[in-house]
């Protein structure tokens, strides 16, 4: 078996990108260093049997392809020429994993494929997900219900587009995608399918590419398995959505969307940069899964005292 792990990053100055980052002026770096953490621990923990890429529309900068070069990471180049839209859009370049995916998938030869956000980090083995792939096509379901707001949000925009009440589709992140060749391009087809109709329609998402790929699942339902044995999302601050799977039956990726600004950068400044990871419990502690940053801390505390 060949497996590969994809990590996508696109870069034009004109599209708007994730909406968590805030109050950042040199995004750029900060992507790339988020990019290079993902990169580099999936590469030493993922598995001999996996490649690791990641796919950019952009010539990488020195810094970060040495460090990529020195851990055996692959950088892929493929063009935003597919699922793009306009650059104002909320999540413009969020469009450009299902593009990478639709580029891997069609031009390499690879038995399995995952594709990941850039702000992951892989903690484990992917020998388990490249089994179960020999079956199902591996997503992630948030388990939102209808007490969610985003949830409500996804369904209104799944029936507009659908002309027909979609109550019950699941809503899956974007950060997890693992599949064979097969079910690979059967998935990226009902995406490119999905996006042609979007454009046909002038139809719009505030939901970025989850909501093609969540569409796409829809329509694949029999092939697709809920993959959170192996990945979980991880909401470290004011937001705080956690959960000790880090350690106790743990998943092989932790997702940390409000980290890419504090614990990813610490991870990539102490250690990736100088071609090393830290053990298991402190790359925990970096990203604020054993205890809370200091600040957020106080602030659940005054909300506790409040209530």
């Amino acid at each position: 078996m060949n497996n590969i792990i994809l990590i996508p990053f696109a870069f034009l100055k004109s599209y708007s990108g994730g909406v968590n980052l805030k109050g950042k002026n040199d995004k750029l770096n900060l992507y790339l260093k988020n990019c290079c953490v993902s990169c580099v621990s999936a590469k030493k923990n993922a598995g001999e049997d996996t490649d690791v890429a990641m796919v950019t529309n952009m010539d990488v900068p020195a810094l970060y392809k040495n460090v990529l070069d020195n851990a055996g990471v692959k950088v892929l180049k493929y063009e935003f020429d597919h699922f793009s839209f306009n650059g104002a859009y909320d999540w413009a370049l969020a469009f450009y994993k299902l593009n990478a995916l639709y580029h891997a998938v069609k031009e390499l030869g690879y038995d399995n494929y995952a594709c990941l956000d850039s702000d992951v980090y892989v903690q484990g083995s992917f020998a388990d997900v490249w089994k179960e792939c020999s079956k199902k096509i591996m997503m992630y379901d948030i388990c939102h219900g209808l007490q969610v707001e985003d949830y409500n949000r996804f369904l209104k925009e799944t029936t507009d587009f659908l002309n027909k009440e979609s109550l019950g589709m699941t809503h899956y992140g974007g950060e997890f995608f693992a599949a064979n060749k097969e079910n690979a391009q059967a998935f990226v087809e009902e995406c490119i399918s999905i996006y042609g109709e979007m454009m046909n329609k002038s139809f719009k998402t505030s939901m970025g590419d989850e909501f093609i790929s969540s569409l796409a699942a829809a329509r694949l339902a029999d092939k697709v398995r809920n993959a959170g044995a192996y990945i979980y999302r991880f909401w470290t601050r004011r937001f705080h959505l956690m959960s000790t799977t880090y350690e106790y039956n743990p998943v092989t990726v932790l997702h940390v969307p409000q980290e890419k600004d504090f614990g990813m950068l610490k991870i990539f400044d102490k250690y990736v940069v100088q071609g090393k990871l830290p053990d298991k419990k402190k790359v925990w502690q970096l990203l604020h899964l054993t205890h809370a940053d200091w600040k957020i801390a106080l602030y659940l505390k005054l909300q506790a005292f409040k209530g």
